[in-house]
């Protein structure tokens, strides 16, 4: 919610999924509901990581589609400029069915190097944006006609407060897979001149950026001697280059990234490794948002943990406990109200005070900016599920 608030869209109009089942459920619920607003209304779906530079070819392209969608559902096709091995590929029929409508004769998934670029040479071949429109009506009847199971489901939703009731009980499964892959309904719209690029990539991004006469990109504190063609994003060092070619280099405060261009994509092999090796680093990140602030994690050992702590104006940590760390508060910037079991007392910048283990605790900002408090934990065991939530402003459980 506070996300969408510069958007000023109403809190009616959020649906929040409460975990991950990809992308039929999600649509599915969002169908579900706009078709109970208004049985004629049109639906548009689109991906939150692409960049869409003519914003006004698209609109008009999405205002043709939205027109002829009454009795289809129509995908945005993007013709290939490069043999990109990291989008999933739509083939079509010969004959278009309109002008820069055709109909899908089937979907391909992400393709080697090689046949990429046999597809870039067939003009039957286009890129899948996952962009996609059709009236709510023909959402529904197409989940109905081939995702039986979760229609029965969205058709138990009345109102958004039904909606995790039931969302226990819904299987995952992705929207191409389970509808668009076996529709009858779908057609592709040629969607040229958009500008766009789905920045799902690092090599994405590195599109996007000016280059020198080198075609080097260097953001940060970054030393370079007679490299080309490589991008450099320092964030937390100093990084010096030497005769570097085609490279893209990452730092971050959770890890460091270098890869070959060519292979930025296989980063979600990386991740899938993480998993594999049960590394925290691929949920876990540095900096950790929270509805009442954010921590970030400084430093770490063994039996202790330092993070700096800000918390926003007004709002307050749950009231809660550790069994087994213990933590000592020092204020760098704002005022704190600590609750210590039954006493309750202020602690201004260059105060501190101590958290022993199992004693009853909150944290508030009294202040009208933000407070920001070095926490240094100790204990044997200091890991995110060691809380015991007592009272909690938003919602959230005991763990």
């Amino acid at each position: 919610a506070e996300l969408s608030a510069p958007f000023k869209i109403p809190q009616e109009n959020l649906i929040f999924e409460p975990n991950g089942k990809n992308t039929a459920p999600s649509i599915g619920i969002a169908a579900r509901m706009i078709y109970l607003r208004d049985l004629s209304a049109r639906i548009c779906v689109l991906p939150c990581d692409h960049l869409i530079r003519s914003q006004a070819n698209f609109v008009g392209m999405l205002g043709k589609a939205l027109d002829l969608c009454e009795d289809s559902l129509f995908i945005f096709g993007i013709p290939p400029y490069r043999p990109a091995t990291g989008y999933g590929y739509i083939k079509v029929t010969g004959k278009p069915k309109g002008k820069n409508v055709f109909r899908v004769e089937k979907f391909l998934e992400k393709p080697d190097l090689k046949t990429a670029e046999k597809f870039l040479k067939d003009k039957k071949y286009f890129w899948n944006s996952g962009i996609f429109a059709g009236s709510a009506v023909c959402f529904m009847q197409e989940i109905n006609a081939h995702l039986p199971s979760l229609y029965k489901k969205l058709f138990e939703i009345k109102k958004n407060e039904d909606i995790s009731r039931v969302w226990g009980q819904i299987k995952p499964i992705s929207f191409d897979y389970g509808v668009l892959e076996k529709s009858k309904k779908l057609l592709m719209f040629k969607a040229d001149n958009l500008g766009w690029s789905d920045l799902g990539s690092w090599q994405a991004w590195d599109e996007l950026l000016d280059k020198d006469k080198e075609a080097n990109v260097f953001k940060g504190d970054v030393i370079n001697i007679d490299s080309k063609n490589t991008t450099v994003l320092a964030k937390n060092h100093l990084i010096a280059t030497i005769g570097l070619d085609s490279l893209i280099i990452v730092d971050t405060p959770d890890a460091l990234l270098i890869t070959k261009k060519d292979r930025s994509e296989e980063v979600k092999k990386v991740v899938d490794i993480l998993k594999a090796n049960k590394r925290q680093e691929h949920y876990l990140h540095r900096t950790v948002k929270r509805p009442w602030g954010s921590y970030t994690l400084l430093d770490l050992g063994v039996g202790f943990k330092i993070k700096l702590v800000e918390v926003k104006p007004k709002h307050s940590l749950s009231l809660q406990y550790h069994k087994k760390r213990s933590e000592h508060w020092v204020v760098v910037e704002g005022k704190a109200k600590i609750v210590k079991g039954k006493n309750s007392y202020c602690v201004s910048s260059n105060e501190s005070t101590f958290i022993p283990a199992s004693c009853v605790h909150r944290l508030t900002n009294v202040g009208e900016s933000a407070l920001k408090i070095v926490e240094v934990q100790t204990g044997n065991y200091l890991e995110e599920d060691d809380i015991v939530r007592l009272k909690d402003d938003f919602g959230r459980g005991k763990v």
